[in-house]
């Protein structure tokens, strides 16, 4: 034996791989173990020891034996060690020589041996087509054939190798089923990032959702700018990996498709609270709305935590791997994603559906039924935040959070399994193709020439749709905690800005802009607030028989079509069909317009009933439901959207301050569409406010949606609602007034302030008249709608807006209503009102004192006197009688400037009367007489018919300012000038400006009435009986005719 101690190798190698070489080996070269050396060794162009040198320090002497006996092995040792004493030294210095050049060159040559025989990597097989069997590519051969696989072990050895040690060191399971991947992968992993073990922490912004500035003005009466950012993600409990978890396993019933499972967290029912390898993650959460002038400004911080004890997700891969391309794979490119996804074929350049190159064939998330939501403010403007743990344990009583996360899961399995996913992995492929180095281009599959589209599937919109309706649900409890209890504020002042209050229209006196502006408005204010009978026969405010008489349709609802055909996106077709406002003809109180001030006015208003219901179509191109959608020859389904409030109550205070001027000189043409009047009035408007808004409810009677949800969604919606209301429904309702007077107000404001400044900014948003029309107006276009002038052969073109063709709508439905006597209900809404302001007599009108007097003198035939008439204290009564149907303003069939218009007076029991005194007196030589009588003449069923030529130029008439729109004599104005002659009599054209083309007038029955108060003359008596008597109301009716009908004549004359 040979002994050395205190040894020390110093040594050098040079090793000189060939870099080219190496990176040109075949990856399907290297999947046999056996070949793994002879590959590397085949890049080796050099590889020898270039320094080898070993000293020592001592050096034990050998001892020797086995021979004949042990005298001879000690003689032998004796002497060995003796010879070995002598040369020790020397030994031990020749030592680093002897290996440097002798050892070294030995070794170099047995290396060179080496490489030289095994250095030849075995070429890959040749060009396998098809795709990789995952079952003969990850299991050992036996396991392989059990599978389905060839279990030939066609792709190599090393895989399974790999995969039976990934098995048994990272997936083994200790007595608690906890995999040792924790242990020795994820505590060390996690531990490094975040310093704790099974913790991950990512510090910073995640998301963020940054409006800085919005940009459309409009919506700066909301927020000035909004953010929402996710931050500072947690999670913990990773290190809780279980079993059953299986990673790339193979589906024994196909080639192509893995299967993996990966548990996470409890095995079995403990408390979340106590148990530190549930599932958490928690982060931040910023809602900021800014804005000064904003209601809604908020900066809410909070921190939500999702606790989950045990999580399972099972996913099922589909992918077809190329074997040339796997096999070829060179290890240059070993590190490069794009050549690894090249390797996947597309389903977009094969033709082939079932050969998709990456294809979720299954996707599920089970997570345990304990699963908790936790939420604290971090810093909250909105202090009710801090109690919304309270909200969330709502929604986890009425399986809301379960059901969210359910179609969540169910979505997100959809999408992933859907065309549009497989679409973007296809031209992932083809573009990772491209990129890929060893991958000539040419021969690279060919770029797809279109992708699917995303599609929305109809589960996808059905859970839209449930998260919608119920989440408005949840915002509305959010809001009426923060205002339940809050005070309502007093009514803010409006400052008014840019004008000298002179300047401004005194709403307590609109007789100074029109002169019956203040009866009008007292007028429309009675009506509108007054009990009033239907056409029904209902004892209604007047408010809801104006509406029942316009645009309430026979069950009191006022529809709104919409002409939007909405949009078409992802698949999904929306479009908008009405919106329909429910209980316009339930109003319980309607004051409106009650001037508080110059510039304020208050409202009150009550309705026994108010919503809105919304009717939209919608459509999903779901290919599963492609059949159906065929036999359905209209493929919008319709649904409905609906809220119902019930005895609803709005008090508003309104401060308006409108230019005079402005008003006044307001053009005609400008508002001739009731589009344009909101704008023409804000270009008038140096300030405007709501002072004051306070709505309350009565009860929330409905909200609902109906149609395209799936009967289980439809129950589910229900139910939520059904249970806000038993728990939240009275402390919204008690919300209401602050909240209407809180946030809606300031908001509304907010836009008001944007349409008023819009409106300067602009330089008036107020419309100049067309100046294109320059002929003469006609009224078929301007008062009936399209299809009634065309009948009458106008063009029905809107050319002059349609707000005279509501007003002529509006007059027609007013006028054409009567009473059990035959009367127009004119009668009661103008009439009685108009004349009982003028004389506090219904119906009557009193013109008191001396309205005619002249005293002249006579000489004639000898007779000489002077005669005084007067005739005084004039009265028209029973002015409220006229009949229906009552005609005004009737366009006339192939006539621009003809209106037809026909009335009856005294209709019903009492008679047209016209009365006044008369006084005659005269003194002559011979004569004196003093007669002071009352003269009086009644007219029973008098009817007129009239026939109204009236030119008016478009031009004059688009110009018209509203200040003269009562003066006839600027209406006179607008008309073309007749030429007359010296005598005031019409030459060439006779129907031309206005003209009286036709008109009769006829009574029934004409009474003449005489009451003498002081007469002289007796004769007067007699005539007194003999008129009151039958053969004197013949005489006076047929007289009475001749009269109307020589007026008639006359009016109709050239002068």
């Amino acid at each position: 034996a040979f002994t050395a101690n205190d040894i020390e190798i110093d040594f050098t190698i040079l090793l000189a791989l060939n870099e080219m070489t190496l990176g040109t080996i075949q990856l399907g070269s290297m999947l046999h173990t056996t070949n793994i050396l002879p590959c590397l060794f085949s890049a080796i162009d050099k590889a020898s020891f270039t320094g080898l040198a070993l000293t020592v320090t001592d050096l034990v002497p050998p001892t020797m034996t086995g021979f004949l006996d042990r005298g001879i092995d000690q003689i032998m040792s004796s002497g060995a060690t003796a010879l070995f004493n002598m040369y020790e030294k020397a030994l031990i210095r020749a030592m680093p020589n002897f290996f440097q050049l002798f050892v070294r060159d030995v070794i170099n040559d047995y290396i060179d041996g080496v490489v030289s025989l095994l250095g030849k990597c075995p070429d890959t097989k040749p060009p396998m087509s098809g795709f990789v069997d995952f079952r003969d590519l990850f299991l050992d051969p036996d396991d392989a054939l059990a599978s389905g696989g060839s279990g030939d072990a066609p792709y190599g050895n090393v895989i399974p190798w790999i995969m039976d040690i990934i098995d048994d060191q990272l997936f083994s399971a200790d007595e608690s089923g906890q995999l040792s991947v924790n242990e020795l992968m994820v505590r060390p992993l996690t531990k490094s990032q975040s310093g704790i073990e099974g913790s991950l922490h990512f510090n910073g912004t995640l998301i963020d959702l940054n409006k800085r500035q919005v940009t459309r003005k409009i919506w700066t009466s909301f927020a000035d700018n909004l953010r929402l950012r996710l931050s500072d993600l947690h999670l913990s409990g990773l290190d809780s990996m279980r079993v059953p978890t299986e990673i790339l396993s193979p589906k024994s019933s196909s080639a192509h498709t893995l299967e993996n499972k990966i548990s996470i967290g409890v095995t079995e029912n403990v408390s979340i609270t106590d148990n530190s390898d549930s599932l958490r993650a928690s982060f931040g959460f910023e809602l900021l709305v800014g804005g000064e002038n904003s209601p809604l400004a908020m900066n809410n911080l909070m921190d939500l935590e999702l606790i989950v004890p045990s999580l399972d997700i099972l996913a099922m891969l589909r992918a077809t791997v190329e074997v040339d391309r796997l096999m070829k794979f060179p290890l240059k490119d070993i590190t490069n994603v794009d050549c690894w996804i090249s390797t996947l074929w597309s389903s977009k350049n094969s033709g082939i559906e079932s050969d998709a190159g990456v294809a979720i064939e299954y996707l599920n998330m089970v997570l345990d039924d304990g699963m908790m939501v936790n939420a604290s403010c971090i810093s909250c403007t909105n202090q009710m935040l801090n109690q919304f743990n309270s909200v969330l344990s709502f929604l986890e009583d009425q399986e809301w959070i379960s059901n969210i996360r359910s179609r969540a899961i169910l979505i997100g399995s959809q999408l992933s399994r859907g065309e549009w996913v497989q679409g973007m992995i296809a031209k992932q492929i083809d573009s990772s193709s491209r990129r890929c180095p060893h991958l000539n281009f040419e021969n690279s599959m060919p770029l797809a020439q279109k992708y699917q589209k995303f599609e929305t599937t109809r589960e996808m919109v059905d859970g839209v749709l449930y998260g919608g309706m119920t989440l408005v649900q949840v915002i509305a409890i959010v809001m009426a905690q923060k205002h339940t209890g809050v005070d309502l504020p007093p009514p803010v002042d409006i400052v008014v800005s840019g004008a000298d209050k002179t300047e401004l229209i005194d709403l307590t006196d609109l007789g100074s802009i029109l002169s019956w502006g203040d009866m009008v408005l007292d007028e429309a204010r009675t009506y509108l607030g007054g009990v009033v009978e239907s056409k029904r026969g209902e004892q209604v405010l007047g408010i809801t028989n104006l509406l029942q008489s316009l645009i309430l349709d026979d069950d009191g609802l006022l529809n709104i079509p919409i002409i939007d055909k909405g949009f078409i996106a992802g698949g999904v077709e929306l479009s908008l069909y009405n919106v329909t406002l429910v209980g316009l003809d339930s109003f319980a109180k309607f004051e409106v317009l009650k001037t508080s001030g110059p510039q304020a006015f208050g409202n009150i208003i009550r309705l026994d009933k108010f919503g809105v219901t919304l009717r939209m179509g919608l459509s999903v191109e779901d290919p599963n439901t492609e059949q159906l959608r065929r036999l359905n020859t209209n493929k919008l389904e319709t649904i409905t959207v609906s809220l119902i409030f019930k005895d609803v109550e709005i008090d508003t205070s309104v401060m308006l301050a409108l230019d005079r001027e402005l008003m006044r000189s307001m053009k005609l043409g400008s508002i001739l569409s009731i589009d344009n009047i909101s704008s023409c009035l804000f270009s008038t408007i140096h300030a405007i406010g709501i002072q004051k808004l306070v709505m309350t409810l009565g009860n929330i009677d409905e909200f609902s949606i109906a149609g395209f949800v799936s009967a289980a969604t439809q129950q589910e919606i229900d139910d939520f609602t059904a249970a806000v209301f038993t728990n939240y429904k009275p402390m919204i309702i008690e919300s209401l007034p602050a909240f209407t007077a809180t946030v809606v107000r300031p908001l509304l404001n907010n836009v008001l302030q944007y349409f008023m400044e819009k409106a300067k900014r602009e330089g008036g948003a107020c419309r100049e008249p067309d100046e294109s029309l320059t002929g003469i107006v006609d009224f078929r276009d301007l008062f009936l709608s399209q299809s009634k002038s065309v009948a009458l052969l106008g063009s029905g073109l809107p050319k002059y807006g349609d707000l005279f063709r509501v007003l002529h709508s509006f007059i027609d439905d007013v006028i054409s209503a009567t009473n059990d006597l035959g009367q127009s209900n004119i009668n009661d809404l103008i009439i009685s009102k108009l004349t009982d302001n003028q004389s506090n007599s219904t119906g009557a009108l009193f013109f008191p004192g001396k309205l005619f007097g002249q005293e002249f003198d006579i000489a004639l035939n000898g007779l000489n006197a002077v005669v005084e008439i007067a005739v005084s204290d004039v009265r028209l009564s029973s002015l409220d009688s006229i009949g229906a149907p009552i005609r005004l303003l009737q366009p006339v069939e192939g006539e621009a400037s003809i209106l037809n218009n026909s009335v009856s007076v005294g209709v019903g029991p009492d008679a047209l009367r016209v009365s006044f005194k008369l006084f005659v007196a005269g003194e002559g030589d011979d004569v004196k007489i003093s007669n002071e009588l009352e003269l009086g003449l009644s007219l029973k069923n008098l009817s007129v018919i009239l026939e109204l030529l009236a030119e008016i130029e478009e031009q004059a008439f688009f110009s018209f300012p509203i200040k003269d729109i009562l003066d006839f004599n600027c209406w006179m104005a607008t008309m073309p000038t007749p030429f007359i002659d010296k005598f005031g009599i019409r030459i060439g054209s006779p129907d031309t400006g206005l003209v009286l083309r036709k008109i009769a007038m006829a009574a029934a029955e004409a009474r003449l009435d005489v009451n003498c108060i002081s007469c002289s003359s007796s004769v007067l008596l007699d005539i007194s009986t003999y008129l009151s008597s039958d053969d004197g109301v013949t005489d006076t009716t047929d007289v009475a005719n001749r009269i109307f009908d020589y007026g008639t004549k006359l009016l109709r004359s050239p002068l």
